[in-house]
């Protein structure tokens, strides 16, 4: 019989993205800055690619981890560090590295294509360039290829045009007509968080061709907005602004912008004095602003008024803070798709992107056919080689085409445990407890019947107590200190074969005869239980109880033991009748597994798209075994706990231990529960130790696994 499982027709959303790179340079390093920008003046969305200031002792500023947190970058690129460097650099950041002439055929970042590689508008004609030779604004303004890189792109028609004059650049960054301008190409912003907001245009003067200012200007603009919002941010150089014929029009025109801000332009350097910048914002013909506070105007729907002359201007108002925000990046194709279990489902869709080459770029596709799965990468290598996690999305390497075809194979959630244990230790296996808690599974009805009223209470009220009292007998006899473990093994195979008791609706502790009526009455439905007469007999003095199926219908009582006529056990109304445990949910109860299968039915309650093993072996080398009474997946979290019949049992040594384990098996969050209720200074215990062991805590107790019996005060 076929496991292959049809889930039905899902939607899959697909986005095509660049591999985009951060590059290590050594801070002050005005060639390696250089190379840096060549580098990212040759790949797709190079533009919104930063560079790294890092300093000779090799420390990792806030600021280059605000840049990397909110950049979304696959990867780092090493320019000019050390290898030891660029380890300890990527190991803080927690990024892959590769050195720069690996760029291409190593790691992550590679997965990307030259820019000519995808179809350009009909306009502009041609894209400006900086030229090699020429000052590193240029470069940084409108891009640079290096003699080498132009050498190796000789058949290609890759549209660029070097400026003539030294204000082209210039000219061309209003247009929106550089080079790098060119690496945007079928890339856009498909989401940002927090929402940024339009901005003033931004000047960005520098002096003598100051590094500073050119680095500054690179990181700002590779972070700032670009599709929900407009942040326009220009480089120019003081020296020779002012005898570019006519550009303050052309400045002027393109602020002529929606009215969302209350100033036009931010003035900023870090190598011209205020004043001289404010002389340039004279020839300019930039008003100064009275006020100098940025305000905005938060209007729905947008406003359609524009900003006119005359346009004012503030100088060193702080920009970093237009860019502080979370953002991804992409061309998005929604298509759906046949989804089964159990063999491979194809995802097939057209490009978003329209690529003239079979460049590399990633695909990231989002469905709900990979709801309840971890986003971790072993998981990530089942769906298909290679792959990884980003965000909610499943990250495939690929080349680009005009139709993607994409072949997975989604595991089910105990596959998927598998994977994550099967990477953290050396075996596992069930447990004891977990084994019985495995053959009552198999049973028809599901565990989720434990967490109706009074069913997990009749189920203790008609528990055959016999390992635990065979056991406390032998230590009466023989002394605590001398059961070894061994005694107890056999104590417990001994009491196996032990008589199963039986109760009627007045026998269940805690639990009013109507209300335990009906939970018997459940259990015999669950098949968990059943019902019978019980006779006591006066002859031999034994008690049986007798299925009533076993019941003869025209005969009197007969006792099974010495088959002498008897009576049954009588009330009021007639023969009384006992219930009694089928024998596997006898023996699951009393081994302590009910606990552990009561647990495991409140997770799969909260979280549907969850499985747990219920007792695990956990063997992290040879020598060592280490046991956890719940692992599973909640809800895609890997969840690892321990269950107590008592709250009371939870001591610190036995908290610490199972947190341990958890921190080990790289848990997302360790589960302590009970069906009685954890006190407070037992819950402080286990946050503490879950905050040092950077783990979340779900405590379950009374309130959560006996919610019925919490009400009524049972």
């Amino acid at each position: 019989m076929s496991d292959v499982q049809y889930q039905g027709l899902v939607p899959v959303r697909a986005t095509i993205v660049p591999a985009r790179a951060a590059y290590l340079v050594r801070e002050g390093s005005r060639r390696g800055f250089r190379r840096a920008v060549q580098e990212a003046s040759t790949r797709w969305g190079g533009v919104t690619e930063p560079i790294l200031a890092i300093s000779d002792d090799g420390h990792v500023t806030d600021w280059v981890r605000h840049v990397v947190s909110v950049s979304a970058v696959e990867g780092l690129v090493n320019v000019d560090l050390s290898e030891a460097e660029a380890n300890a650099t990527a190991s803080e950041l927690g990024l892959p590295w590769v050195p720069i002439d690996r760029i291409d055929d190593s790691g992550p970042v590679r997965l990307t294509c030259h820019p000519s590689w995808l179809e350009a508008p009909a306009y502009p004609t041609s894209w400006v360039i900086g030229g090699s030779s020429g000052e590193l604004w240029q470069a940084v303004a409108g891009g640079e290829l290096s003699d080498e890189h132009l050498e190796l792109m000789h058949d290609q028609d890759l549209a660029l045009s070097k400026p003539v004059n030294r204000d082209g650049i210039g000219r061309a960054q209003l247009r929106g007509h550089t080079w790098l301008d060119r690496t945007m190409v079928s890339l856009d912003e498909i989401y940002a968080s927090p929402a940024p907001l339009s901005t003033p245009t931004v000047l960005w003067i520098t002096t003598k061709d100051d590094l500073k200012d050119c680095w500054d200007f690179w990181n700002v603009r590779a972070l700032g907005p670009r599709t929900f919002a407009k942040m326009p941010i220009f480089l120019l150089p003081y020296e020779d602004l002012p005898f570019w014929i006519d550009f303050d029009k052309q400045l002027l025109a393109t602020l002529d912008r929606p009215n969302e801000f209350s100033t036009d332009v931010i003035i900023t350097s870090a190598s011209t004095p205020e004043s001289e910048l404010h002389e340039l914002a004279k020839r300019l013909q930039l008003t100064r602003a009275e006020n100098a506070e940025i305000k905005y105007s938060t209007r729905f729907p947008v406003t359609t008024e524009r900003r006119k002359a005359p346009f004012t201007y503030t100088v060193h108002q702080g920009v970093t803070r237009f860019i502080g925000f979370d953002r991804r990046y992409g061309a998005i194709a929604d298509a759906d798709s046949h989804f089964f279990k159990g063999r491979a489902t194809s995802v097939n869709f057209d490009s978003p992107v329209s690529f003239r080459v079979e460049g590399g770029t990633l695909v990231r596709l989002e469905s709900t056919m990979f709801d309840g799965l971890p986003r971790r990468d072993p998981v990530a290598s089942l769906i298909a080689p290679g792959a990884t996690w980003r965000d909610n999305s499943i990250q495939i390497g690929d080349y680009g085409r005009s139709r993607f075809r994409l072949e997975l194979t989604v595991p089910g959630l105990p596959d998927a445990l598998q994977a994550l244990l099967t990477e953290k230790v050396g075996s596992y296996a069930l447990s004891d407890k977990g084994n019985l808690a495995a053959a009552f599974h198999q049973r028809e009805e599901g565990v989720q019947a434990l967490l109706e009223p009074n069913i997990y209470e009749a189920i203790r009220g008609l528990t055959t107590p016999r390992s635990k009292r065979l056991i406390n007998e032998l230590s009466q006899v023989i002394g605590t200190g001398e059961l070894t473990e061994k005694i107890m093994d056999l104590a417990r195979s001994w009491a196996v074969q032990g008589k199963r008791i039986y109760r009627n609706v007045s026998g269940i502790p805690g639990v009013p005869g109507a209300a335990a009526a009906v939970a018997l009455e459940r259990l015999c439905a669950l098949g968990w239980a059943e019902r019978g007469l019980e006779i006591k007999c006066t002859t031999c003095h034994t008690s049986s109880f007798l299925e009533l199926g076993s019941v003869p219908s025209k005969e009197g009582a007969k006792c099974p033991a010495c088959e002498g006529r008897q009576q049954y056990t009588m009330e009021s109304g007639g023969p009384t009748v006992f219930y009694r445990l089928d024998g596997l949910v006898d023996h699951v109860s009393d081994q302590g597994v009910f606990p552990h299968l009561l647990t495991v039915a409140a997770l799969t309650e909260q979280q549907t798209q969850s499985w747990f093993m219920p007792g695990v072996d956990l063997f992290f080398d040879a020598e060592s075994r280490n046991e956890a009474d719940v692992v599973g997946l909640y809800g895609g979290r890997l969840a690892v706990g321990e269950v107590k019949t008592s709250a009371s049992e939870f001591t610190t040594s036995q908290l610490t231990k199972d947190v341990e384990v958890a921190r080990k098996l790289d848990a997302d969050f360790y589960v302590m529960a009970a069906p009685d209720n954890v006190n407070a200074e037992t819950r402080a215990i286990a946050e503490r130790l879950c905050i040092e062991a950077e783990l979340g805590l779900m405590v379950l107790d009374r309130e959560d696994l006996r919610p019925s019996a919490a009400t009524s005060g049972n």
